[in-house]
């Protein structure tokens, strides 16, 4: 397992794949069949996390 400035974790998988996970929201995660790719797949979907979120909230605000 890596933790990377308490950013993100990485972790190799039994089927030889990696999981990676955000520290702050482990509910935000992804898969690839390197470590590089659950990296980027993650990085995307932290973006479509965090912008749900955004939405979410300034919903909230307007209404």
């Amino acid at each position: 397992m890596e933790t990377v400035a308490d950013k993100y974790v990485i972790e190799c998988t039994p089927d030889g794949e990696y999981y990676a996970y955000l520290c702050n929201h482990e509910q935000c995660f992804a898969y690839g069949e390197t470590e590089e790719e659950a990296l980027e797949n993650l990085e995307t979907a932290a973006e479509e996390f965090y912008n749900e979120f955004n939405s979410i909230f300034y919903m909230e605000d307007i209404a």
